[in-house]
């Protein structure tokens, strides 16, 4: 009778465990992507091409691995890596200390970083921008506050002159427009002598006038031509944090949302692709685009339109790589590591590189 217990329980527990274990993987890779050009790019009619295509093709060549791909958005993908349902990702995904504790990488074939795209600025939109800066308050301000000292001195040169040079300077009104004629043309270096004080008095005016407007015009100048470029200066960006209070756009579960979150940006939109996030930024609903520099780049050197521009700085330096399930055998993420160093060590990757725009000729 304890024989046959013992032998119960032993099956027992040799068939819980069996239930425990994960079931056997299939024999073809299921391999995850999105749309993310250069790396991965939709054609009409003819599938798709890119970068990582061509990388996993000559990998693939040289393995013989069986697999099938199916398209997904990225957050779905790296869902997918981490449950185990997807085997490996065809984009090349930036390497986070976050994403290391759920998917495993390959080695990284590529170093990036992020930058921001912004909608280009049309010439009409300069001119008109250019001309409403005439009508600025800083504009406006700049021109009266030069008016009223022209007028000052002016009338301090008429209230000498007036007696003393009634010819040219004459009592009343017209004397005093006289005045502030002699102070302009005195400022502007202009000197048609048609109005000069001959007076002791109007000659020290004079003469302080000269030295003073000298440095008075340089001023004036400057505030004019600060208030006509204030819009267009406003408008330079020289790193990521000036957006850190605009609304920017990103991909769902990108590198860069999560660089972004850590560091305290609040004005954060996710769109699940960056076409998304492109209509985003030409509807106006956004004020740039945060993504990775490669993508931007060949997305606004590609748009037929100019509609946009890839701003000249950048931020959190990436390492591509292929994402692999943990679940996936320890052997064959190793052999297409090793393949995959062996490709982008050949001239032909450089090559592609090229082609591709993400390596300079």
């Amino acid at each position: 009778m304890r024989l046959w217990t013992f032998v119960l329980i032993l099956v027992f527990n040799t068939l819980h465990a069996q239930s425990q274990e994960a079931p056997p993987r299939p024999d073809t890779l299921l391999i995850g992507y999105y749309y993310s050009p250069p790396f991965v790019i939709q054609k009409d009619s003819t599938g798709e091409e890119g970068a990582s295509l061509w990388l996993w093709g000559r990998i693939e060549q040289q393995l013989s691995i069986p697999y099938r791909m199916q398209y997904m958005p990225l957050d779905s993908l790296l869902r997918g890596l981490a449950s185990g349902t997807v085997d490996m990702s065809l984009n090349p995904l930036t390497i986070t200390s976050e994403r290391s504790e759920r998917i495993d990488f390959s080695a990284p074939y590529y170093i990036s970083n992020a930058t921001v795209m912004i909608e280009a600025e049309s010439s009409w939109r300069a001119w008109t921008q250019f001309l409403g800066s005439f009508f600025s308050i800083n504009f406006l301000r700049a021109v009266m506050a030069l008016f009223v000292v022209i007028f000052i001195f002016g009338f301090i040169a008429w209230l000498f002159e007036r007696r003393a040079n009634p010819e040219e300077f004459h009592p009343g009104w017209r004397g005093l427009w006289s005045g502030i004629w002699w102070s302009a043309v005195t400022m502007t270096t202009v000197g048609y002598g048609d109005k000069s004080p001959r007076s002791v008095g109007g000659r020290v005016v004079a003469l302080v006038w000269m030295f003073a407007a000298i440095i008075i015009i340089s001023g004036f100048t400057a505030s004019i031509a600060s208030a006509l470029t204030v819009n267009r200066l406003g408008g330079d960006r020289s790193d990521i944090f000036a957006f850190k209070e605009s609304p920017l756009a990103t991909v769902e579960g990108s590198a860069t949302e999560e660089w972004l979150r850590e560091r305290f940006f609040e004005e954060i939109r996710t769109f699940p692709n960056l076409r998304s996030c492109q209509q985003a930024l030409l509807d106006q609903k956004v004020e740039a685009v945060a993504y990775d520099e490669p993508l931007l780049t060949y997305i606004a050197e590609r748009d037929t339109l100019s509609r946009f521009d890839v701003l000249p700085f950048s931020y959190n330096l990436q390492l591509y790589a292929f994402g692999f399930s943990e679940q996936l055998p320890p052997e064959l993420k190793e052999q297409i590591s090793n393949e995959l160093l062996r490709v982008t060590e050949s001239r032909d990757w450089e090559e592609l590189l090229v082609n591709y725009g993400l390596r300079k000729d």
